[in-house]
């Protein structure tokens, strides 16, 4: 019999305060030692949800979310916003950091969780792969975002799955770089993000996917899995925090510092065409968020601009940080871009933070006087 052990919760969809409160409680039941290992899959009524940190009116369109009956969250986690259809499918996995296989690392945990999820979509008929850091794509194409938590003792590791997602109503939603781009940014968004519908010409029942998540897990962690529900402690304990996280104290961070951030855009013509940035930057503006590259030139392959914009995530401006990142990026990697260097992404990825730089600049001399 395996030594490792988890036990499966499977619900029908719920609202979005309520998957949030019941992260917060198993963790901590989890965390001392009130209940097993547990895999959790989710399934969410219509929801935004932003991260841990993040400024919901910056990241979220509240009114919009308002009128078409789109709830509005904020996880326990940190990261970027997201939007929930009601066929995109989560899970979650809770275990103690010192569990044995699993390593401590967070990036080799990543690996090791995002390696067994995709070999379980292989068996529904996916090319799926882990894609460094903690993302799993389909022939270059997102299709799945992973990220967690901690404490004490124990972690929690998510993962979004992407069903059947809708791009021009996520668009809609949240608050991006490219929201005002139309049809542009929901080509650009298509270019770099897929779906299971997308990739097998229809939808899979999600029994058969949980299935598949749980078999890719199981080997990959040589792991038994079996079915569970939530255990008293869990149900009270839920029913006590659930009014917390349906409290515009902590949907809209009234209680808590919140995170600030800054778009900025440039163009720039390079030799092999126009290159274009979406960039989001932290309040300070030392920090890339993430950021979006478009433009008339040719890559080869296609995928290393998703790449690049990967690798740059969370990325510090300062002390030359983001320029050497390019720069060892492009020396590592056989990509052609016919016309277009290193050094013309780092020109025109400068010349949206330095106009970021000048904004901010110009609002504090203007707040002075």
């Amino acid at each position: 019999m395996p030594s490792l052990t988890f036990r499966v919760l499977d619900s029908a969809p719920r609202r979005a305060a309520e998957h949030m409160a019941l992260d917060e409680v198993i963790m901590k039941a989890h965390s001392e030692g009130n209940v097993p290992n547990t895999l959790r899959f989710l399934q969410f009524k219509p929801c935004a949800l932003v991260g841990l940190h993040q400024n919901v009116d910056l990241e979220v369109n509240v009114p919009y979310c308002r009128e078409q009956g789109v709830a509005i969250n904020r996880r326990i986690t940190g990261g970027g916003s997201l939007y929930w259809g009601p066929l995109e499918l989560g899970w979650e996995l809770y275990a103690k950091k010192s569990t044995p296989g699993i390593p401590r690392k967070v990036e080799a945990m990543y690996q090791l969780l995002c390696e067994g999820t995709a070999w379980g979509l292989k068996k529904i008929g996916l090319d799926a792969a882990y894609r460094p850091i903690n993302d799993i794509e389909v022939k270059g194409r997102k299709i799945a975002g992973t990220g967690g938590t901690e404490l004490e003792g124990s972690f929690m590791f998510q993962c979004s799955l992407l069903i059947d997602f809708d791009v021009r109503q996520m668009l809609k939603v949240l608050r991006t770089p490219m929201e005002k781009l139309g049809d542009k940014a929901v080509k650009s968004m298509r270019e770099r993000v897929t779906s299971m519908h997308e990739q097998l010409g229809y939808v899979p029942e999600h029994k058969v996917i949980k299935q598949a998540i749980i078999a890719g897990l199981s080997e990959r962690l040589e792991g038994e899995f079996y079915p569970g529900e939530l255990t008293f402690l869990e149900e009270k304990l839920f029913q006590e925090r659930l009014p917390y996280f349906q409290s515009n104290g902590w949907i809209f961070g009234e209680e808590n510092g919140f995170m600030n951030t800054v778009d900025c855009f440039a163009n720039y013509k390079a030799p092999g065409g126009l290159i274009r940035v979406q960039i989001r930057l932290d309040e300070q503006i030392r920090l890339i968020k993430y950021v979006m590259i478009t433009g008339d030139f040719f890559a080869y392959p296609a995928r290393v601009i998703n790449d690049l914009e990967n690798l740059l995530k969370n990325t510090p401006i300062h002390q030359g940080r983001m320029a050497q990142r390019i720069i060892n990026f492009f020396g590592a990697y056989q990509a052609e871009i016919p016309g277009v260097t290193a050094k013309d992404f780092i020109t025109v990825i400068t010349m949206a933070i330095d106009q970021a730089k000048s904004r901010q600049l110009r609002g504090h001399q203007g707040g002075r006087e």
